[in-house]
Order: C-alpha cells, then structure tokens, then sequence
C-alpha cells in the first residue's frame, strides 16, 4: 500500500480512499491505495504500490511521484489484522489542490485528505487492547490496518521530528 502525503493548499496532508460499496472484500471502508503484485508487470513492491495508485486514482501527477522510505511492519500484527503480507511505502504526490483526482468507481467510492496536523493529534486516536488504533478526526473513521500503518508513520518517522500543531480551527476542504 501506498501513504501518499500531499498538500492541500499548502497544508500537508494524508490522502486516504474510500473503498466502493460493491467490492466482496471490505466495502465502504477507508483505505489507502494499493493491491496485489502483478507478477509480468511489477519489478518491486514500490512499482505495484505506485501502479495501483495510479490505477485507483485518476489526475494524479505520477511522474511527479516522489518515494521517501518503507515503513518497518510487525509482520505478526499485520497478519493478525489481515492475513497477508503488506509493505506500506512512503510517497509525496504533491500539492494536490489543482488536480481534478477521479477515483477509479470499480475499486473507488471517493478521495479524501485528512490534515496532518489532526492526524498527529492525539486526541483524535482510539487504543484498545488487541485491536488496531482508530482515528476519528477525519470525515470518516480509519481503522484496522489503515489505522495500523497510519500510527507505525507516526511513531516511526514522525515521532522523530518536533511538529508544533496549529491552532484547531485550521480546515482544508471543510475538514478538520
């Protein structure tokens, strides 16, 4: 899977996916762009994530497409969540608030972005044991692994910066 950052206007944000109701696996849920290796196609897991985006979301500035790093995973609680291998890699797709983005309506009900800075609140988070986060601030609860590896971003890249969070009336989109 892809975490694609972007901005919106110049705020940095998470680009998330809102899956399509028909699909047999997990309709209507948040995710993140990805999918299955394509074995005559792929020659890594970067070019699979960065084809199933492009495939997933229409407008996007592909060449553009910056990838800054893979995300380490707990291959046991990655399965425990979904069964199957999963590497999440880290791209910057830009400023996004001039892109007219078209999901892909066979995989994609809607695109949505989520401020980083109410990502990093951590009010915002839901924890129980033995389940994957949820966050709440968005227009629609993420969870399970997209939860997962939302946090594993927080905790290990962002938890190495000093991040000051603005005040919490800033909104793009509408959003908080």
């Amino acid at each position: 899977v892809v975490l694609p950052l972007c901005d919106v206007n110049g705020v940095p944000c998470v680009l998330f996916e809102k899956r399509s109701r028909h699909l047999r696996a997990h309709p209507d849920e948040v995710c993140l762009p990805g999918g299955m290796v394509s074995v005559g196609d792929d020659k890594s897991i970067v070019s699979t994530c960065l084809r199933e985006m492009g495939e997933e979301i229409g407008g996007l500035d592909m060449a553009n497409v910056v990838v800054l790093g893979v995300l380490r995973c707990n291959w046991g609680e990655v399965h425990h969540l979904v069964g199957v291998a999963v590497t999440p890699v880290v791209c910057y797709i830009g400023e996004i608030s001039d892109l007219s983005l078209t999901p892909n309506p066979d995989e994609v009900a809607e695109v949505f972005t989520v401020p980083l800075s109410s990502i990093l609140n951590r009010e915002r988070w839901v924890h129980r044991e033995g389940y994957a986060p949820i966050f709440t601030g968005g227009p629609h609860l993420v969870w399970g692994l997209t939860g997962y590896i939302v946090e594993r971003f927080l905790k290990d890249v962002m938890a190495g910066y000093n991040v000051e969070l603005p005040p919490d009336d800033l909104t793009v989109d509408g959003q908080e």
